[in-house]
């Protein structure tokens, strides 16, 4: 396969490989794609040296980047519906629903840890732009931890491949659980505090500063 892919132009493996990277969190069909596999395969490809190190890690940051903004204004060109998509009206609404509140509460700590996490990585800039968070409240978090994920497994599969592939395949199955666990504790913990804030260093820096979601009220005030 190596071969095969060193006798292709640089820029055209660099470019299918960014398309597949934003489609994974650009669009709903991403949750089928393999971003992290992508991304692991750019960093094996650059020990080898058919690709450039540095304009890998380049083209990475800046696809992971542009799939998680893409994502986001597609959740805002929903806000103020009943639903993230169409076709979620058919499936648990409710469930959406109380997403979409915890999103608007305590979403930094979603974004920054869901970009590490498959599914996540393409439901929650969208439930987040749904919500109606500000974008420069959204930005500050994810442009940060896209670039750090992007040229986190770049790096990680040239200078240890074996270990870059253990934790492909540790993602592969303890991402799902893992995202199916945080919206379990969460929305329990919405349910019992009756929907009041909990504290949060990173969503108080990142979140508040800018600008409360739209729809979401202060309890304190009237």
């Amino acid at each position: 396969m190596a071969e095969l892919l060193g006798r292709l132009p640089a820029p055209l493996v660099l470019a299918v490989a960014a398309m597949l990277i934003v489609a994974e969190a650009g669009t709903l069909a991403g949750v089928a794609l393999p971003g992290t596999s992508v991304l692991v395969a750019l960093g094996y490809l650059t020990r080898l040296g058919v690709l450039p190190f540095a304009g890998t890690v380049a083209v990475a940051v800046a696809a992971a980047v542009a799939g998680t903004q893409l994502s986001y204004a597609q959740g805002r060109r929903r806000e103020g519906a009943a639903s993230i998509h169409p076709l979620a009206d058919r499936f648990a609404p409710a469930a959406w629903a109380r997403a979409r509140r915890m999103v608007a509460r305590r979403g930094a700590w979603a974004v920054a840890g869901g970009q590490w996490l498959g599914a996540a990585r393409t439901l929650v800039p969208r439930l987040t732009g749904w919500a109606g968070v500000p974008y420069a409240a959204f930005a500050r978090v994810s442009v940060p931890t896209a670039a750090a994920w992007a040229a986190t497994l770049v790096t990680l599969s040239r200078s240890v491949p074996d270990l870059a592939n253990a934790i492909t395949a540790h993602l592969a199955v303890a991402g799902p659980l893992a995202v199916g666990l945080v919206l379990v504790v969460s929305l329990t913990a919405v349910e019992l505090t009756g929907g009041r804030e909990l504290p949060g260093p990173l969503r108080r820096v990142a979140w508040s500063r800018g600008g409360r979601p739209r729809g979401c009220r202060s309890r304190g005030r009237s």
